[in-house]
């Protein structure tokens, strides 16, 4: 018969048995350490879960007493739990046996792991026959609907819909069938994990005539029958099964899937208003702005007071660099120039760093910080992420005598010259003339 008791972190034992790893081991400390091998990154996000929310209230572990320690409970469901909390309060339980960047991010997270869980709800059961068949109906599916039934890509995202999170392929859908440009049907048949996948591409929302800011899906095309065409013709393929995951799952497949859709389906983008719209929403009145041809509207430097602009949304997977990106987003640039001109710097030479890493490019690890953005500009351009033109603030960053407000000897002199004093309006332009640069790199 099993009870419900709270049982203390130090008298739960990793299952050394159970079936995430290959072999029974003899100790908890190869338990441990054979689930962190077992799960790598995954474990990490796990505890970084753990560390910002706590452990979910609906999913209690299943122990039994241990026949070998009394006192102690062998967790049956629930190990990589037990093992992430047990290597937030002592990282080194796994140094050696992972990766020195994933030991480095568990350090991190054990630091900021203050509120630390000391007691478990756990179910008690009297053995293994007991457990099995929960643990079971957990791991093995549905199981014709005694398991988990898992919400596909439409009930996700009517739940972050309801939940104030609309997403952006149910943006796109909702405008083109209140404009009547696809039926209902249409939109329930697509499959909005292609639409997303397709939407989160900066090439093809370019293509599209449309952005993503703040999660917001909108345009700087003043007709919305011209933003509906390119949509539609989306939507449309997604429907027929014209176009399947398959076909779009890599960068290189939505480039050679959007640059075929003929012309005549696609926006006219040679002229754009210099304000972005969310779709549906009514554009400025004529007269009131002027018609910009540029890709991006720049506000003017006194504008605001953040470096980052409020729409730039960057999607960081590395802590520090999430925390300093962050940190940017909330500086007063009139009140802490020095502080933002620093952070700005480092924060640049770090993305670089990150993607040069993540790419794989051949550039030595001595090299100054012009030549890293003169190479990773021109991997952007190899990729389609940028175009020449997008990317010429960058080259001229690079350039030594460069008069741009971002040139990298100006940056520098932020960090070592003691009597250099960043003006905000410097360090505007120098944010909006980097700011798609920044946005391809972590895209």
């Amino acid at each position: 018969m099993s009870a419900i008791e709270s049982i203390p972190l130090d008298s739960l034992l990793i299952d050394t048995d159970n079936p995430r790893l290959e072999a029974s081991l003899q100790n908890q400390r190869d338990a441990i350490r054979a689930i962190a091998v077992k799960q790598g990154p995954k474990l990490v996000v796990l505890a970084n879960d753990i560390v910002k929310h706590g452990l979910n209230p609906s999913a209690s572990l299943i122990v039994m007493q241990s026949e070998e320690d009394p006192g102690q409970y062998v967790a049956l469901e629930g190990n990589r739990r037990v093992a992430a909390l047990k290597i937030l309060e002592s990282p080194e339980l796994v140094s050696g046996a992972v990766e020195d960047a994933i030991v480095n991010r568990f350090r991190k997270l054990s630091a900021q792991y203050q509120d630390s869980i000391k007691e478990l709800r756990c179910v008690v059961v009297d053995g293994r026959a007991e457990a099995n068949h929960w643990i079971e109906l957990r791991h093995t599916g549905e199981n014709d609907g005694a398991g988990l039934v898992r919400w596909g890509g439409k009930e996700t995202a009517r739940f972050r819909q309801r939940s104030g999170q609309k997403e952006p392929d149910l943006q796109v859908l909702d405008f083109l069938e209140q404009r009547g440009a696809v039926s209902r049907e249409t939109c329930q048949r697509a499959s909005v994990t292609s639409l997303k996948r397709l939407l989160g591409d900066p090439y093809v929302r370019n293509k599209l005539g449309v952005d993503l800011r703040s999660g917001v899906v909108g345009t700087r095309i003043q007709d919305d029958n011209e933003v509906a065409k390119g949509l539609k013709r989306v939507v449309e393929d997604l429907e027929s099964g014209k176009i399947r995951v398959t076909d779009i799952y890599y960068k290189d497949d939505r480039i050679r899937y959007i640059d075929n859709v003929p012309p005549e389906d696609l926006p006219d983008t040679s002229s754009l208003m210099p304000e972005f719209r969310p779709l549906g929403a009514p554009p400025a009145p004529q007269g009131q702005k002027q018609p910009s041809t540029t890709r991006t509207s720049v506000p003017s430097p006194e504008s605001r007071s953040k470096l980052i602009l409020r729409g730039c949304i960057l999607r960081i997977d590395q802590a520090r660099m999430n925390n300093i990106y962050r940190e940017l987003k909330k500086l007063d640039i009139e009140q802490y120039s020095n502080a933002v001109s620093v952070l700005f710097r480092v924060f640049l030479e770090l993305s670089v760093d990150a993607y040069i890493k993540r790419e794989h490019l051949e550039t030595g690890e001595r090299a100054s910080l012009s030549k890293k953005l003169l190479n990773v500009a021109d991997a952007l351009k190899n990729q389609s992420k940028l175009d020449d033109q997008q990317l010429n603030p960058v080259r001229r960053a690079a350039q030594k005598g460069s008069f741009l407000a971002s040139t990298i000897t100006t940056m520098n002199q932020y960090v070592h010259n003691p009597h250099f004093s960043p003006e905000p309006s410097d360090l505007r332009a120098a944010w909006d003339s980097l700011q798609a640069f920044v946005e391809a790199i972590w895209s």
